[in-house]
C-alpha cells in the first residue's frame, strides 16, 4: 500500500483500461453504489460525474484527503467517503452495487475475505451485486520465482516537478507473491527519496474464491478473464467475478 497520497494517485491514474468496464456495470444498477478501496478517487470521481450516487470507502484517511482536493468543485458536494476498513465497516443504508476493483481483493487474507464479505452481505439491497477484480493467480503462479529490479516508467510530481524513477520486481513464495516498487524522487542537487511499497498477492485458485463466496451466500453469476467481457481462461491476465446476493 503506497501511504503517500501523491505517489498513490500517480501510481493509479494511467491504469484506465477498466475505467469503462466499471462505468458500465454501474449503468446497469439502479439505486446506490459502494466502492471499497476508492483511494484517490480514480474511478469513483468518474462514477460520480456521470451522475452514479456514489459512498466510497478507504482504510487511508491521507488518500480520501487528497480525493476531495482533486474533485471538481461541482461535484464536490455529491461526494461521500468514509474511513474503515473492508472487514469492519457499517454503514446505515444497502446498495445496489459494491465492487473492489485495484487488484485489492487477492492482497486479503482468507479470514479478512470471509470477514469483508459478511459485511458486504449485509450492505446489500437484495438480488444486490458484490464485484471484484484481481491478477489470475493461475498467470502469477506460472512467473518465475525472482523478478529482479527493473525500470519500469518516470512520473512527474507534480508539486515538485522533480521526475520520480519508478522501478519494480517480485520474488514468489509457494503460497504468495509479493512486488516491490521503489520510486526514487530525484532533486536537482543530486539528493534521492526513495520510496519503497510492497504488495502481497496470495495465490489463492479461483475455485476457493468461488467457494468462499458461496458459503457467504453469494451466487457468482459471471466469471470474467479481462476487462473486454472475456470468459475467464487459466490465460487470462485477471480473474473478474461477478456475484448476486441470495435472497
Amino acid at each position: 500500500m503506497i501511504n503517500d497520497p501523491v505517489l498513490y494517485d500517480l501510481h493509479h491514474q494511467k491504469e484506465n483500461e477498466d475505467l469503462d468496464f466499471w462505468l458500465n456495470l454501474a449503468d446497469k444498477m439502479e439505486g446506490p453504489i459502494l466502492e471499497l478501496g476508492c483511494g484517490t478517487g480514480r474511478l469513483l470521481l468518474p462514477l460520480v460525474d456521470k451522475g452514479h450516487q456514489v459512498v466510497g470507502l478507504d482504510i487511508n484517511c491521507s488518500v480520501l484527503t487528497y480525493l476531495l482536493r482533486l474533485s471538481d468543485e461541482m461535484i464536490r458536494d455529491r461526494i461521500r467517503i468514509f474511513q474503515s476498513n473492508l472487514e469492519r465497516f457499517h454503514l446505515a443504508q444497502r446498495f445496489s452495487l459494491i465492487f473492489l476493483a485495484c487488484n485489492t481483493l487477492s492482497t486479503l487474507s482468507t479470514e479478512t475475505r470471509i470477514s469483508a464479505y459478511k459485511c458486504i452481505l449485509n450492505h446489500l439491497h437484495p438480488n444486490g451485486l458484490f464485484a471484484a477484480s484481481f491478477p489470475n493467480p493461475a498467470h502469477l503462479a506460472d512467473l518465475p520465482i525472482k523478478g529482479e529490479m527493473e525500470f519500469e516508467e518516470m512520473l512527474w510530481h507534480p508539486t515538485t516537478g522533480n521526475p520520480i524513477q519508478v522501478t519494480s520486481g517480485w520474488e514468489k513464495t509457494k503460497t504468495s507473491i509479493i512486488f516491490r516498487w521503489h520510486y526514487d524522487h530525484l532533486f536537482p542537487d543530486g539528493h534521492v527519496e526513495r520510496n519503497v511499497v510492497r504488495t502481497e498477492h496470495n495465490l489463492a485458485g479461483l475455485d476457493q474464491h468461488i467457494a468462499e463466496l458461496k458459503l457467504e451466500k453469494f451466487n457468482p453469476i459471471q466469471i470474467l478473464g479481462d476487462y473486454a467481457y472475456s470468459e475467464y481462461e487459466l490465460s487470462s491476465p485477471y480473474v473478474i467475478i461477478i456475484a448476486r446476493r441470495e435472497v
